[in-house]
């Protein structure tokens, strides 16, 4: 038997055990109680059939000129490189600080390297977030591969474990297609022990630019179904990362972080004195499913500590850019102040096109950021006056990363432009700007900093709508440029929120574009999709459950002059899975549906409590599958915090008179928005109909009933 060295670490319902096998040591982390189940052979790294290959470190930390394992993965993968086999662990430091618990595990490589991981639980926390660094006191190094986690021996209970019953969760994401979960049963990936017992099979995924949810969001979750047991991981993505998975020695193991040369051509020149911190990730594991993990995961990087005190009340907003569809016309906006009034809107946003298109173009230019006299003659001031004497607050759109070929900062200052190998980056007309730059910086702290407070802005939407690509020009390698340039545009970010510490912020890219922590952290709000008038956006918006608090995703209803009552109906109960946007046409409707969208208003400030700070426990879309060309039913159901109320969101999509039956326990139905007429509960379970139309929707709040000896009937 392989000789294991074991040190086990307690964090609230979760256990960390390290485990050094001949000088090599593995992280795993396991429900509280559970670790005395965990297989010996399993952890050793003892396949199935009794072969067994190195296992694999905990800190996967590459080197340029390092050799790699032999097993087939070198070119595929930067994991089991030279200087991850050196490190040895040499001390583990816990203490409690900020009430929370904190560990700090130190390796040594013995010719000057220090690598140090960090994992700390909040206070009452359900997920460890975690970072390494990397310090350099000996000769000078190229650092290739700096990842922020690695959990290894997935799942470590069982001397063999059925491929059929452990299944790998990804979510996918691409534009107005963001967060559909994909499920697959790790026999399909080969996920399996080969004829001998050795091998290795990997899963990997990647993205690589500044579009960081471009075809998948950074989250991974693997499922034990036998055990009952789900892990769940998410990194911070601000620009290019990676997620691997690889089966070894009879187990899995999962880790990620930023982008290393081999997926981002990142590398960094680490000299003497010198340190280096990746990205952090939040881990975390339980006894129940994906939704449970989920529902973890979230708090962690949530940062819901910092809602702003005007935002706790989850305000209904108003946007304009579904009406006038980026050409707007004052009298147009003026017909809907009144409306947007009426509803308790608290902001009224101007998008795109509130801006001076260049020499009179009738293409609008981004970069300079002038407002257009031909639709505000009176000034973006005067306006803002005119919202705020209506009771709410202007809200302006920026893309103020990104500018315009056309455009006379361009012209005028290429020198503030990315470059890449010596030539401005320019995708069809789109150039960036090089926010590690202080002239930069100095240029937006006038055109956006200033405009804001000159026309006493109260809300800032900021979108991105381009990819810089692999990187730019200026470091190492395109890869370390490419960060550099993202820190300065974080940078940007926190002094724009300290500068103007009331104003509100959502983050847009294309819709969901930058769905990722650090993003996430920074904003009052996230756009949750471009899916603006479509029906996927029920789907879409149930799905992101999984990754985002619903507290800061925004939903649009936008409301189409052709909209029946029950698309009306239908698309106000799609906004309440989230922040309520109100959009489209708001004006000239008839009486019944400006009632209508008045009790949807009034029910969604009635359940907001459940919507900021519930726990979504099931998320059901099997019925629909496509997002493009959805046909069934599907239904979301999120409880409050003290577990008294349920909230069911019900949506039937061509599919009339859909019946649904949803387990919800001991409750009664307290009310609804656009109840159906059948609505009842009996034995535990809600029974209803859906009706006759297209698209039917409803959201129903439940609570809790005592009721002795069985569950009441209504």
């Amino acid at each position: 038997m392989v000789d294991i060295k074991k040190k086990e670490f307690v964090f609230g319902d979760m256990v960390g055990i390290f485990a050094t096998i001949e000088d090599t040591t593995q992280f795993l982390l396991v429900p509280r109680g559970s670790e005395g189940e965990v297989n010996a052979e399993k952890l050793a790294g003892i396949s199935p059939l009794g072969a067994r290959i190195d296992n694999e470190p905990m800190m996967h930390v590459a080197l340029s000129g390092d050799g790699f394992s032999r097993d087939f993965t070198s070119g595929t993968t930067l994991r089991n490189a030279d200087t991850a086999y050196a490190l040895r662990l040499v001390s583990q430091t816990l203490s409690r600080a900020d009430g929370g618990v904190q560990l700090v595990s130190r390796f040594e490589n013995g010719t000057g390297l220090i690598a140090t991981q960090h994992l700390r639980l909040a206070e009452g926390g359900c997920a460890i977030e975690a970072y390494n660094e990397l310090e350099n006191r000996g000769e000078t190094v190229t650092v290739e591969a700096l990842p922020s986690f690695n959990l290894s021996c997935i799942s470590p209970f069982g001397r063999f474990q059925d491929a059929h019953d452990i299944v790998l969760h990804k979510l996918i994401s691409n534009w107005s297609g963001e967060g559909k979960l994909g499920s697959v049963t790790t026999d399909r990936l080969a996920f399996e022990p080969s004829w001998s017992g050795l091998g290795i099979r990997t899963e990997k995924w990647s993205q690589t630019g500044t579009m960081p949810a471009r075809g998948q969001l950074p989250f991974v979750a693997v499922e034990d179904r036998a055990q009952g047991i789900c892990w769940a991981a998410a990194i911070e993505a601000p620009a290019s990362w990676v997620i691997e998975t690889v089966f070894r020695n009879g187990s899995i193991s999962v880790g990620g972080g930023m982008g290393d040369f081999l997926t981002a051509h990142w590398r960094r020149t680490l000299r003497k004195g010198e340190t280096l911190r990746s990205d952090k990730a939040y881990f975390t594991v339980v006894r129940g499913g994906l939704n449970e993990a989920c529902s973890r995961l979230i708090p962690a990087y949530d940062g819901h500590a910092a809602c702003k005190r005007a935002e706790e009340d989850l305000p209904v907003l108003c946007n304009e850019f579904c009406y006038s569809w980026g050409a707007p016309d004052l009298d147009k906006l003026r017909k809907m102040i009144p409306v947007a009034q009426k509803l308790g809107c608290r902001y009224f946003v101007m998008d795109d096109g509130w801006f001076r298109a260049r020499y009179g173009d009738a293409t609008r230019v981004i970069g300079d950021w002038e407002c257009d006299e031909n639709v505000f003659p009176d000034g973006l001031r005067a306006f803002s006056d005119e919202v705020r004497a209506a009771g709410m607050q202007l809200g302006l759109w920026y893309e103020f990363e990104g500018v315009s070929v056309g455009s006379d900062v361009y012209r005028e200052h290429p020198e503030y432009l990315l470059t890449y190998d010596g030539k401005i980056i320019d995708h069809r007309g789109r150039a960036f700007l090089d926010f590690r730059k202080p002239e930069v910086h100095e240029y937006l702290r006038e055109k956006v900093i200033g405009n804001l407070r000159r026309n006493r802005i109260g809300y800032l939407k900021v979108d991105y709508n381009e990819n810089v690509g692999l990187g730019a020009d200026g470091a190492e390698s395109y890869g370390a440029a490419l960060r550099d340039h993202m820190e300065g545009v974080l940078a940007f970010y926190e002094e724009l929120k300290h500068a103007l510490p009331d104003l509100v912020l959502e983050i847009c890219s294309s819709g969901g574009m930058r769905h990722e922590p650090r993003f996430l952290q920074l904003a009052d709000m996230v756009s949750f999709s471009d899916a603006h008038e479509n029906a996927s956006g029920v789907n879409v918006a149930c799905n992101l459950h999984r990754f985002l608090p619903p507290r800061k995703m925004q939903i649009w209803a936008t409301m189409r002059s052709d909209y029946s009552l029950e698309d009306v109906c239908f698309t106000a109960a799609k906004a309440m899975l989230g922040r309520y946007c109100l959009s489209g046409d708001l004006s000239d409707r008839t009486q019944e549906i400006g009632q209508a969208l008045e009790a949807s208003v009034a029910f969604y400030r009635s359940i907001v409590p459940v919507i900021r700070d519930g726990v979504t426990t099931a998320i059901e879309d099997g019925d629909i599958g496509s997002y493009f060309d959805g046909r069934g039913r599907t239904y979301l159901i999120r409880e409050s915090a003290d577990g008294r109320e349920k909230l069911v969101y019900a949506y039937a999509i061509e599919a009339p008179r859909a019946r649904f039956e949803i387990e919800v326990g001991r409750c009664r139905i307290k009310d609804a928005f656009h109840a159906p007429a059948d609505a009842s509960v009996c034995d535990g379970v809600l029974r209803f109909t859906a009706g006759q139309c297209p698209l039917w929707g409803c959201v129903l709040r439940l609570e809790q009933t005592a009721q002795e000896g069985g569950y009441a009937c209504e």
